[in-house]
């Protein structure tokens, strides 16, 4: 299981992501936003393909298609948060925090 908390910065909304693999490829996705723009999205959001989420052209996931009719903003940090809970759940990746710093 991963779970991964996603800060959004400006926007204020917060995001937790859990992921859970029963079989290593199949990933079980809960994603619970307070973004109304995720919210429609994670009713969608239940279940992907790790591998080709992870391996294959990054507008072809589950993920990217998806979020994209709901999410209008482009440096949203969500599918990067989902994508490394997809990773981490389907054990191709280590539970490690990354950071992204904003300094004006």
């Amino acid at each position: 299981m991963a779970k991964v908390e996603i800060f959004g910065g400006i926007c204020g909304f917060n995001t937790v992501v859990s992921a859970t693999a029963e079989q290593r490829r199949m990933v079980e996705l809960k994603v619970e936003s307070e973004c109304p723009n995720w919210q429609k999205v994670q009713e969608q959001l239940k279940k992907v393909d790790a591998y080709k989420e992870l391996f294959g052209k990054l507008h072809e996931g589950e993920v990217y298609r998806l979020s994209s009719p709901f999410i209008p903003h482009l440096a949203c940090l969500v599918p990067a948060g989902i994508m490394k809970a997809v990773e981490v759940a389907a054990g191709l990746a280590l539970p490690r925090d990354g950071f992204i710093r904003v300094t004006g």
